[in-house]
């Protein structure tokens, strides 16, 4: 079988003219002169071995061929059309299934709040939660199976964009009555302690080590852990230590059972930022869900602070 190539152009000059019944019309529908048009008729004859059209008084009317093709005609260019020029998207009848990771310190505040504007405004849809450390959800970014994810990442490379959605800072908690930590904490008190380290990688290097390291001093790691939630658990019922962000300590029921002290050395803010591939960019539902996303963190995350403008200054692991 020969393969013929077929200028798309030309359907779409022939569906201009089956529309408008005139090559005068349809020149001027397509922005083309009168003989450009009249050229691609007799290409299209060639192609489809008719002749399309047959004059009569007035103008033009199809042959019993050109009228045969005309609804597939109709159906290609439209949907050639929706691909290249996709309507405006509307969440309420969309059933795309967006894919969030986010860090653990952030899902249990924006997980509601995300669950019913989502349920609101786009009830078709379906949201797949995925746990976040920056290793999973970078490859998850670059693999298309995230959508975007929301923790303490490094600066993004490559085909990565990052925005800055909340600041806070870290504190030490303890549990009240601790018999060697107060309030306020010194920095030979902290190094002291036996602590627990949050982290979601094995390979991170926690952040309040890395400020440590400035001070010349390192403190003794206990415990290891996953999610601040765990952490704040083991204090309250040991006599260990835990570097945790503000917002969230603030947020957990009974915190009056801990000190939450400011951490007794020069420290940096943390930024949660939200992180997506390029090539989701300009994908209008994948705009949306980031918006709301972005909403709902501002909304429920009153501890912490709408990230400044500017380059992100620290990296994951307390």
């Amino acid at each position: 079988m020969v393969d013929r190539r077929v200028d798309l152009n030309l359907l779409n000059i022939l569906y201009a003219v089956m529309a408008e019944g005139s090559v005068t019309r349809a020149s001027q529908r397509l922005s083309m002169s009168q003989p450009a048009v009249s050229n691609a008729l007799r290409r299209l004859r060639h192609l489809f071995n008719d002749e399309l059209f047959v004059r009569v008084p007035g103008g033009i009317r199809p042959t019993a061929k050109a009228s045969e093709i005309w609804p597939d005609l109709q159906s290609a260019v439209d949907q050639l059309r929706a691909i290249a020029l996709p309507q405006a998207f509307s969440p309420a009848g969309t059933t795309v299934t967006f894919n969030l990771a986010i860090t653990d310190t952030l899902v249990s505040r924006v997980l509601p709040a995300l669950a019913l504007r989502l349920v609101s405004d786009a009830p078709l849809a379906k949201l797949c939660l995925h746990l976040h450390s920056t290793p999973n959800s970078t490859g998850g970014l670059e693999r298309g199976t995230i959508d975007c994810a929301v923790g303490m990442f490094p600066t993004a490379g490559g085909d990565l964009r990052m925005e800055g959605v909340l600041a806070d800072d870290y504190v030490c908690i303890f549990r009240r009555g601790h018999p060697e930590l107060h309030n306020p904490l010194t920095l030979k008190d902290f190094v002291a302690a036996r602590h627990v380290l949050v982290k979601q990688a094995t390979w991170q290097a926690g952040i309040v080590d890395g400020w440590l390291s400035l001070e010349a001093e390192h403190r003794e790691i206990t415990l290891v852990v996953n999610r601040a939630e765990d952490a704040i658990k083991i204090v309250r019922r040991t006599d260990l230590a835990a570097a945790v962000p503000r917002s969230y300590v603030l947020s957990v029921p009974d915190v009056e059972d801990l000190e939450v002290a400011d951490l007794p050395f020069q420290h940096e803010k943390i930024l949660y930022k939200m992180v997506w591939h390029e090539r989701t960019e300009r994908d209008a539902a994948r705009i949306w869900f980031r918006s709301i996303v972005r909403d709902a963190i501002v909304a429920t995350c009153a501890g912490g602070h709408p990230a400044p403008p500017g380059p992100p200054s620290a990296t994951a692991g307390a």
